[in-house]
């Protein structure tokens, strides 16, 4: 099943996961734009209906990139989770994860299921979705249902502004070596 949160415009990237091989689709409608908490909380309710053994959600938006979703979203389920996962083996009611740190580093981590995984990009190749599998999505039903009480957005913006250009900045130029040897001048007398 894949359940989304938005607009009726967000239905044509949840046909290309039913004609991946999804069986259902739920879409939660919102044409106003949400905070991850909110999101958070619309996501919650349908999950909870389901009792799945294992949600997965994106490491972050492209939009607003902070990648509180998922993990908001296991705390209201009371779900252990796991965030950028890069592998998944399952097997007796755990799944073993690999899951992406800072610098290239990989954590291997045990957990209990039912899980929440927030998934990084690129950990499998997508299933390629036949011209039949497309046109049989078309004819799917997606479930549309109203959001409950999203609450309080968790913060407001009250400003956007291009930050004021700063000072010390310096661009360089010359060969790759002049640059460098610019570099280490530079380095060097702010080190004294």
């Amino acid at each position: 099943m894949v359940v989304s949160v938005g607009p009726e415009e967000a239905e044509e990237a949840m046909r290309r996961c039913l004609a991946m091989g999804a069986d259902r689709g739920i879409r939660i409608d919102s044409e106003e734009r949400l905070d991850p908490i909110q999101v958070a909380r619309a996501l919650a309710e349908v999950v909870r209906a389901e009792s799945p053994d294992l949600v997965f959600t994106g490491v972050q938006s492209a939009d607003a990139v902070q990648a509180a979703t998922g993990t908001a979203l296991a705390e209201l389920l009371d779900l252990p989770h796991v965030a950028v996962v890069t592998k998944i083996e399952l097997g007796d009611g755990k799944a073993t994860v690999n899951r992406e740190l800072e610098g290239g580093l990989v954590d291997v981590v045990e957990v209990d299921t039912p899980a929440l995984f927030t998934i990084q990009t690129g950990i499998n190749e997508p299933r390629y979705a036949t011209l039949r599998a497309i046109k049989q999505a078309e004819e799917k039903e997606i479930d549309v249902r109203q959001p409950g009480d999203l609450g309080e957005p968790a913060y407001h913006v009250k400003k956007m502004f291009v930050p004021p250009k700063g000072e010390g900045a310096e661009l360089l130029n010359g060969s790759a070596a002049d640059v460098a040897q610019k570099i280490k001048e530079i380095v060097e007398e702010r080190m004294k």
